[in-house]
């Protein structure tokens, strides 16, 4: 998987660079308050990527020198499949959020990815479903003074 890991991480060093460079700059707007500028939180996050990809990169070109070429791509359709329900859940949980709110579509999405990945048990369910989101809006509502859609 040597020459996956190379090609992939070659992609993704070079969307974190276009994240980093093109695309957090020209999208975003100087913040109307105080604080911190919008564009220095994608910039963290978009520059871990980066860092990531380049690690990615290193590594795979390494064990290519070495002439560790790697097992085939260990997916099949069983996988294909369960990647793709998965991103079907976050997806539309990212919807509910966006028409009904954070507080209705954020439990909702974790609730429901963990009853996909096996969990059966309700409390801890709706324990681990409902405490973060809340936890959120608190500290976004009060600590921040940000509102959450």
């Amino acid at each position: 998987m040597s020459k996956a890991d190379l090609w992939g991480g070659l992609g993704l060093l070079a969307f974190g660079l276009a994240l980093i460079f093109l695309i957090i700059p020209m999208g975003t707007v100087s913040g109307a308050y105080f604080g911190l500028a919008p564009t220095v939180f994608p910039t963290i996050m978009a520059s871990g990527l980066t860092l990531c990809a380049l690690g990615l990169v290193i590594q795979s070109v390494k064990r290519l020198r070495v002439g560790h070429h790697g097992a085939e791509i260990p997916v099949n359709q069983w996988n294909l499949l369960m990647f793709l329900i998965a991103a079907a859940l976050i997806l539309g949980g990212v919807v509910i959020i966006d028409v009904a709110g954070i507080l209705v579509g954020g439990p909702l999405m974790i609730a429901g990815l963990m009853v996909f990945l096996g969990e059966r048990h309700p409390i801890r369910i709706a324990t681990t479903a409902i405490v973060p989101v809340v936890a959120l809006w608190v500290l976004a509502l009060y600590v921040f003074h940000t509102p959450l859609p």
